[in-house]
């Protein structure tokens, strides 16, 4: 692993830098020692975070935004490295790079430096190891023992609904990975206060925030000391991390998923007796965490919550945790395009511990072993053990030869193969494009025939709290089931599952967009039609190769399209056999979206009533979270408009009658 990886250490003496690039089993390396103006310096970094932080605040961050921050990364890179620690640096064959800097240089975002057009957190995995003249909590180190307990604390400030989202999903994530191991704990939409999160912190091995943060300047009134989280009664702030260090092992990792986590000051330590941190990521550190991730800028909701997502899965596989951020990293970028919340992740800690994986290759090099020949006599006119005679060399080069076009073959056929696949890979890209555009096309003329029938007679929508959600298919009916037309054929497979599936109502048996155009010609004076909140959209390709389904759900009442989903139908059986298949990533995205909403009717002891039922489409064993408490409920029984649960997670003394909840699934 040592070979795979190259620290870059930096240290300042006034207004100078020591700085160099070596790997971490060198014995002695070369640093060179610059001029840098700090004053320009710090300028360029406030005045960075905050055009960033303007950019957030008005809901974008886009190409523009993402070229300044490529141009002031080019500019931080002729600041602070000279040409040779440029070449070091782009040259470098190594996976992860390791920053070991010193309080005065933390500040300064490295991890956004640029070398051509890639900055260096996209070339290489990335973690942050500082050297302070802070003193540092001497806590027992942290023994970790899978299954690692988890606690998942999102939205504790109860006015950030995307958060509580975030945290729901990690929760069902990590719940099903760890499967019935009770160890992840959440707390979501939860009233709860600093003196609660001293006292439960230490029982965890990893910790997730999701939330408000606020980051405070020596500038503030309330000083750098006020930075923390933002609960609903009363801020968990540096001075409580503070006062937690040398009392108890601390999670080994922290997550704060939050604006402006990560950023900090200089750690300008003066000496003073009773000093404290410098922000949530100093506190955290000098506490006795040994990898802390947060934000250097603040970042919008979507995207935040996107790379938790992307960065735990990752992390679940046994990813080193840097891996994991780098690759969490390329995702939102691919996903989001330009937007610039990728970019403002750090991480503090090694980046090639996993959590999840074994660590067993760390502090080991990696040195291929030699071929080694062992020769019986060691003689001057052998070669490879033979003597040099005709008949020997001719045996040799008749294997040459046949070697030579067993390997020509081998690589005509891999690049063959390859071509193929490339070919292949062409292919249904392009039909993908193909159905999207007829889908697109579709929605558009179905929009039509709505603001046309809407000039006739008023439309409603039904609520999705309770009761069946309705949704109509779209597809082409125009020749019949005894033409064996694919469209036909996966949206009968489709309505079946749907229909099985008592939550979910499908409006009418045949194509709505003729639906529509039949109560057009007709001229309603009003609507007796239930209309639907979904409008689901089929689309399929057939040719040589195989046929391929598209299935388009779209919000009726936005007009969003929630997703595209594509399954490939098999040819060597009916359609109708593979409706499990077709419906099943369907139905997950639908819970998803549109969970079931209820509330508690009941409390009679242990057992808790809720008001929907069989007819809502509750099942046996079903899981729902109460609304703005970390309760969590399974069902026990079902009737027809009520069900009755018990507490999974959770205590009963915060439940009373009124409370809604909402369905979940593990």
């Amino acid at each position: 692993m040592k070979k795979n990886t190259i620290c870059l250490e930096a240290a300042r003496e006034r207004n100078r830098l020591k700085i160099g690039v070596c790997r971490p089993d060198e014995v002695i390396w070369h640093y060179e020692e610059l001029p840098a103006p700090m004053g320009q310096i710090d300028a360029r970094c406030v005045s960075l975070a905050e055009a960033l932080n303007n950019a957030s605040r008005k809901g974008f961050g886009g190409s523009r935004e993402f070229e300044g921050l490529r141009s002031e990364g080019r500019m931080l890179c002729d600041e602070l490295l000279t040409r040779d620690l440029k070449e070091k640096l782009r040259n470098a064959d190594a996976e992860y790079l390791i920053l070991k800097l010193d309080d005065r240089l933390v500040h300064i975002p490295w991890e956004l430096i640029c070398i051509d057009h890639e900055f260096l957190c996209q070339r290489f995995n990335m973690g942050r190891l500082v050297s302070t003249r802070q003193k540092i909590g001497e806590n027992t180190p942290r023994s970790l023992k899978k299954p690692l307990n988890i606690w998942i604390l999102a939205n504790p400030g109860g006015d950030l609904a995307v958060a509580a989202s975030e945290g729901l999903r990690i929760f069902q994530d990590m719940a099903r990975m760890n499967e019935d191991e009770d160890v992840v704990s959440p707390s979501l939409d939860a009233e709860i206060t600093p003196d609660e999160i001293r006292v439960r912190m230490t029982n965890y091995d990893m910790v997730h925030f999701a939330g408000h943060a606020d980051y405070k300047t020596r500038q503030d009134p309330n000083g750098l000391g006020q930075s923390g989280w933002r609960l609903a009664g009363g801020d968990f702030t540096v001075h409580d991390i503070d006062k937690m260090a040398g009392s108890a092992a601390m999670p080994a990792f922290v997550f704060s998923n939050a604006c402006q986590s990560a950023r900090t000051e200089e750690w300008e330590w003066k000496g003073t007796a009773g000093e404290g941190s410098f922000g949530l990521a100093n506190a955290f550190l000098r506490a006795g965490v040994k990898h802390y991730l947060g934000t250097f800028w603040e970042i919008m909701d979507e995207p935040g919550g996107q790379f938790a997502h992307e960065f735990y899965d990752l992390l679940s596989t046994g990813m080193p945790v840097g891996k994991a951020v780098r690759e969490a990293r390329r995702n939102l970028m691919e996903k989001h395009g330009p937007d610039t919340c990728w970019a403002s992740y750090i991480l503090y800690g090694d980046p090639r511990v996993s959590y999840f994986g074994g660590n067993e290759t760390l502090g080991k090099t990696e040195t291929p072993l030699e071929p080694s020949i062992t020769r019986t006599r060691a003689t001057r006119g052998t070669f490879f053990n033979y003597s040099l005679n005709t008949a020997k060399l001719k045996e040799v080069w008749h294997w040459t030869a046949a070697i030579l076009v067993i390997i020509t073959l081998t690589v005509g056929i891999l690049a063959g193969v390859y071509h193929m696949k490339g070919g292949e890979q062409h292919r249904q890209i392009e039909i993908r494009r193909i159905l999207m555009a007829q889908a697109e096309k579709r929605q558009k003329k179905t929009e039509a025939l709505f603001g046309e029938l809407i000039r006739t007679a008023p439309l409603s929508y039904p609520s999705t709290d309770g009761g069946p959600l309705t949704l109509a298919m779209i597809f082409d009916s125009r020749a019949s089931l005894s033409d064996r037309k694919k469209e036909n054929l996966a949206a009968f497979a489709i309505q079946s599952q749907l229909i099985a599936h008592s939550r979910f109502k499908v409006l009418e048996r045949k194509s709505f967009d003729v639906v529509l155009q039949e109560l057009i010609w007709e001229g309603p004076a009003e609507l007796n039609l239930l209309m639907p909140k979904l409008l689901l959209f089929l689309e399929v390709h057939e040719d040589e190769e195989g046929s391929l389904l598209l299935m388009r759900l779209v919000d009726k009442t936005t007009g969003v399209v929630i997703d595209n989903l594509f399954e490939t139908l098999a040819d060597d059986m009916p359609v109708f056999a593979q409706k499990t298949q077709l419906a099943d990533d369907l139905l997950k995205i639908l819970a998803a979206h549109y969970p079931l909403i209820g509330e508690i009717s009941e409390i009679n002891g242990e057992e808790i009533r809720l008001n929907v039922g069989d007819d809502a489409g509750v099942k046996m064993g079903q899981w729902f979270k109460v609304v703005g408490k970390s309760v969590f409920l399974k069902v026990v029984s079902v009737e027809m408009e009520t069900c009755v649960v018990k507490i999974a997670k959770g205590r009963s003394s915060r439940l009373e009658k009124g409370c809604r909840v909402e369905a979940i699934s593990l």
